[in-house]
């Protein structure tokens, strides 16, 4: 089961991490996690996702034991 990680605003409102059962493109996971989290979907829109420590697109499949960050965009001054 892919071990997910928020940073940023989702860590705020969603905690560090959670075990989701799934196996399935990034982009599959995409719309889990926004039927699963709503308060926070669209940011989820806008994310990116890095799996075991590395960028991915929407069509990367998960096996189901990988680490999945998922990065919100960040701005700066």
């Amino acid at each position: 089961m892919p071990r997910v990680l928020y940073f940023s605003i989702l860590r705020e409102k969603l905690g560090s991490e959670e075990s989701i059962e799934f196996k399935g493109s990034v982009g599959e996971l995409k719309k889990v996690l926004k039927e699963r989290h709503p308060q926070v979907a669209d940011i989820i829109d806008r994310v990116k996702f890095a799996v075991n420590e590395e960028y991915v697109s929407d069509d990367f499949k998960l096996e189901g034991d990988e680490t999945v960050a998922v990065i919100p965009p960040v701005s700066g001054g």
